[in-house]
């Protein structure tokens, strides 16, 4: 199937990993996207990779036009400035920094989930890791987003970051996440956006969190 120069690109394995806080933004902003997905290795790394017009070939990656940007943060917030709201990127100085700030720090929630969902006895030891692990962090974060809405008081990139997290955290227990009201109003506010719940019913959304050859817990969505 030919590709299409007249929309964003954003490649990726048939998974939601690296890829999905990116999607979702996407989605959230009704920007028009094709959702490119790899199922075959060797399509990807004996064909794509080596042609990808990129010094950083890598998944995932955005194309727009003859543009190419690859690495997730990056891919991130090049889809965030496609969108046009500039505020995605921070009304200040400060705030900017604070973006990133909280973009790293998700990303220790996120190895936490990926090293529960990939142990061998996940059924066995996700109440302890999420308890021991990962309610420390959310405790953080809940703390941070306190009344607000979002965490710096308005959308920015980071937000898709925390809202696939929480997202995984959820789906792993709902229960669990209640003991943070604040997130649990956190993600159904985003959750409940026209363009996310519209996405999420697509033919092409993908189920799985990372492919059982990976984990134990594949997040598979119904």
């Amino acid at each position: 199937m030919a590709e299409s120069k007249d929309k964003l690109i954003v490649g990726y394995w048939g998974i939601q990993g690296r890829a999905h806080p990116t999607r979702f933004l996407l989605a959230y902003h009704k920007v028009d996207f094709e959702d490119k997905q790899y199922s075959d290795p060797q399509e990807w790394f004996g064909t794509e990779k080596p042609a990808l017009n990129s010094d950083f070939p890598n998944l995932p990656y955005i194309k727009d036009g003859d543009t190419v940007v690859t690495e997730t943060y990056a891919v991130l917030q090049y889809a965030a400035w496609k969108t046009g709201n500039k505020d995605l990127f921070g009304k200040t100085d400060d705030d900017a920094v604070k973006i990133t700030q909280l973009a790293s720090f998700t990303s220790d929630i996120g190895m936490a989930v990926y090293f529960l969902a990939a142990n061998k006895e996940y059924e066995k030891v996700r109440d302890e890791v999420l308890n021991e692990k990962i309610a420390p962090l959310l405790a953080k974060l809940s703390k941070n987003l306190g009344e607000k809405e979002f965490p710096l008081g308005y959308l920015t990139w980071a937000d898709f970051l925390v809202f696939t997290q929480v997202d995984l955290i959820r789906r792993m227990n709902p229960e669990f996440l209640a003991k943070w009201p604040n997130l649990e109003k956190y993600w159904e506010r985003i959750n409940s956006n026209e363009g996310i719940q519209a996405y999420r019913k697509s033919e092409k959304y993908p189920k799985l969190f990372i492919s059982p050859d990976f984990v134990t817990w594949t997040g598979e969505e119904k």
